[in-house]
């Protein structure tokens, strides 16, 4: 059964992913990706160290592009190609954790229309690398505890490590798996499995004491200024909502009932399952979220994207748990349900975002690449829109941000590990007579339109809804300097 089905889960996880993929425009997370690929190799790492996140993914990034190359679709296939991967991971972990190929299945299928999974398999970043490390890891875990052989603990020290290296998130991801071996260890008290834990997780911190010391840079750059709003009431429940079923939010009622229901689905599941495994599938749910909880307290760091991991383990809860129902007639129709919602859910979010009315930069772009001549100025009014800008930009003008303080007194989370000072223009009032300027500038991301001098004359203005999400337009502006 497995031999058909699977590869049936695969092509629909693939062509779910591939949906409308290149029909978003490029945004600034993703312009990162893009434009790290443009440094030679050591100047590359030297900017990620500057930035915030590990390298792992922009590396692999690299090698990919340099076959097919940096073109939207070829950055997000990527991504497109880890999202499948990371389908094909939770079949192999559900099939080693619970002994149950029909689980298996299910569980795979689940993962390959949850909208969430999805949704940040279209971006141009390290999630569904992250996602399919994850897997892959709790999958050799898993195997290792149960055979004790020597191969599976070395595949584990590696994709762990991997994951270190993929995204920060993760550390609650492998933590949680650690937690699980230490309860693994107390409940059946072997001294091989704890000596081939011990030397594993050894070989994990080895692996990753290269990167430390800017590990620990990158976190000081966080702790002293960071982007991400604090939490409040609703950030949990949205959250267990958007891990099911993505979008940009819902009604805060509907979230109370969610929350309510995923908290007696999550009980149904551990009483139910009776495998000791069960605890790893809770606890890489449950050590995420308390530790970006514990965390925000000194520094904001609950994303809900960043839940893209513990999203696949709650996945699973809920599939389990549905795959327990008595009776098979409320098993089954519970299942239709949940695929039902899963792939509705998937439509709306699409439906809500109007892609076809939400062009931006790719749109904006074209005016300045059609209409810029030698000898232009290109000027941008929003680092948020500056790198997108850069990676559009067909031009032979090397686009200037707006800024009213010079590079060392921009705060990172700017995309300073991109800028340079000959990137900025800090007076852009003086620029000189007979001049024509294209200005690029956003209401999204909070931003406003530059102070316009007396002197410049408005030839053009076009305007472009921007990236969903962010609720603004780029509006690109052609002026003539009297």
């Amino acid at each position: 059964m497995s031999a058909v089905f699977l590869p049936l889960i695969l092509i629909l996880g693939a062509v779910l992913r591939l949906y409308n993929n290149i029909a978003l425009a490029l945004w600034h997370d993703e312009a990162f990706s893009a434009l790290y690929l443009r440094y030679p190799l050591g100047e590359m790492m030297a900017r990620i160290i500057l930035d915030v996140h590990p390298p792992l993914y922009y590396l692999i990034l690299r090698l990919w592009s340099s076959v097919s190359g940096d073109s939207l679709l070829s950055l997000r296939l990527l991504s497109i190609i880890f999202g499948v991967l990371t389908v094909w991971a939770g079949y192999l972990f559900i099939k080693a954790a619970f002994h149950n190929k029909h689980a298996a299945l299910l569980s795979a299928l689940i993962l390959a229309i949850n909208p969430f999974q999805i949704q940040y398999a279209l971006e141009a970043r390290m999630y569904t690398l992250g996602t399919f490390l994850i897997l892959l890891s709790s999958y050799f875990l898993i195997r290792a505890l149960e055979s004790n052989r020597t191969k599976y603990w070395l595949f584990y020290s590696v994709t762990a490590a991997a994951c270190l290296y993929t995204h920060y998130y993760l550390f609650f991801s492998v933590a949680a798996q650690g937690l699980f071996v230490l309860l693994y260890l107390i409940k059946n008290r072997n001294l091989k499995t704890f000596i081939n834990s011990a030397w594993s997780y050894a070989g994990t911190a080895l692996l990753f004491l290269p990167w430390l010391p800017y590990f620990n840079e990158q976190r000081s750059r966080v702790q002293a200024a960071y982007w991400i709003p604090a939490m409040d009431r609703w950030s949990i429940p949205g959250t267990v909502w958007k891990m099911i079923f993505g979008g940009t939010g819902i009604r805060n009622t509907i979230l109370v009932i969610a929350s309510v229901i995923a908290i007696l689905i999550i009980i149904y599941f551990i009483r139910k399952i009776s495998s000791f495994n069960k605890w790893l599938v809770f606890l890489s749910v449950a050590v995420p979220f308390a530790g970006a909880i514990l965390l925000s307290v000194q520094t904001n760091i609950y994303l809900d994207r960043y839940f893209v991991f513990a999203s696949l383990f709650f996945t699973m809860i809920v599939t389990m748990a549905v795959l327990h129902v008595p009776k098979i007639f409320w098993r089954a129709s519970a299942m239709a349900a949940l695929i039902v919602s899963l792939l509705f859910a998937f439509l709306k979010n699409w439906q809500d975002l109007g892609v076809e009315n939400k062009p931006g930069m790719a749109a904006a772009s074209q005016i300045m690449n059609k209409g810029a001549k030698p000898g232009d100025k290109l000027y941008v009014g929003s680092s948020f829109i500056y790198f997108t800008f850069k990676y559009y930009n067909r031009t032979d003008i090397n686009p200037l941000l707006i800024s009213d303080r010079p590079l060392k007194d921009i705060p990172h989370f700017s995309g300073t590990a991109i800028l340079e000072d000959r990137d900025l223009i800090l007076d852009y009032q003086k620029t000189p007579k007979n001049s024509t300027v294209w200005l690029l500038w956003t209401t999204g991301f909070g931003g406003s339109k530059p102070v316009i001098p007396k002197n410049w004359k408005l030839v053009s203005e076009s305007k472009f809804a921007d990236t969903p999400g962010f609720k603004g337009d780029i509006i690109a502006s052609e002026y003539k300097i009297n």
